[in-house]
């Protein structure tokens, strides 16, 4: 990008005024000095006034690099190499839950009676997964050294589906279930969906990699716009997935 655009990049979107107005009367002043037409007096006022913008702006960098600093690199996202240890607790405790994941084996075994609880109290619980008919792209989108053979992944992914239809006969309620061809990049914990404490964790999916797929980071409403970004992904790959199980009238 050429310096003339920037410049009238900068100034349509008012950004960075500071600097421009101190290099307008750091030239001016240069000028005005070297033709000898403005006093000494006034020169010398001009360039206080430059300093003093100048260090007005330093201090105003230091302050956010301090407060980034302080909050984590990305304003507060920070990247995890495993879940956050208050997930499971938050999940359990959300009322509108939407979960995303290949087959999403250890969530449901570890959450089930809480799922149980929070459709027996009204609440609403959306839940995408890989079809187990698709490709074996799609199916091992999660790689790592340990990962089962794609027709083991397979069948996770309908002994999930069972312990769904099962969920739905035992609690009823706002159950949906719907499943996706596409290759998935991530897996997605959204709770308290559409509310002000909001939370989205995200875990890219890597290659390779023993262990848990990595990195994994929480983001809330405050962390636009990536919030807004993984939010728009979730809920596009639902519109365009498949209903496998709809909630009960």
């Amino acid at each position: 990008m050429t310096a003339w655009r920037r410049l009238r990049r900068d100034l349509r979107g008012r950004r960075n005024l500071d600097v421009y107005a101190t290099i307008a009367v750091a030239l001016g002043t240069s000028v005005l000095a070297a033709i000898d037409v403005a006093p000494t007096g006034k020169i010398m006022a001009a360039v206080l006034a430059v300093l003093a913008v100048l260090a007005f702006s330093a201090l105003s960098t230091r302050t956010m690099v301090e407060d980034l600093a302080r909050s984590g690199a990305g304003g507060g996202v920070r990247f995890l190499s495993d879940f956050p240890q208050d997930l499971k607790e938050q999940r359990e405790r959300s009322t509108d839950l939407y979960l995303v994941g290949v087959s999403l084996s250890r969530t449901l075994e570890t959450s089930y009676r809480a799922f149980e609880d929070t459709l027996s109290a009204g609440g609403r619980i959306r839940i995408l997964l890989t079809d187990p008919d698709a490709d074996d792209a799609a199916v091992t989108t999660q790689n790592r050294p340990t990962r089962p053979r794609p027709d083991e992944i397979r069948n996770e992914i309908r002994q999930s589906l069972r312990l769904l239809e099962r969920l739905r006969a035992e609690a009823g309620g706002r159950l949906e279930v719907r499943t996706t061809r596409t290759a998935l990049k991530f897996g997605l914990n959204y709770l308290n969906v559409h509310k002000a404490d909001a939370l989205l964790c995200v875990q890219l999916y890597s290659f390779e990699v023993s262990g848990e797929s990595r990195p994994i980071f929480a983001l809330t409403l405050a962390d636009a716009p990536w919030f807004e970004t993984f939010r728009e992904q979730a809920e596009r790959l639902w519109d365009l997935s498949q209903p496998v199980l709809t909630p009960r009238s």
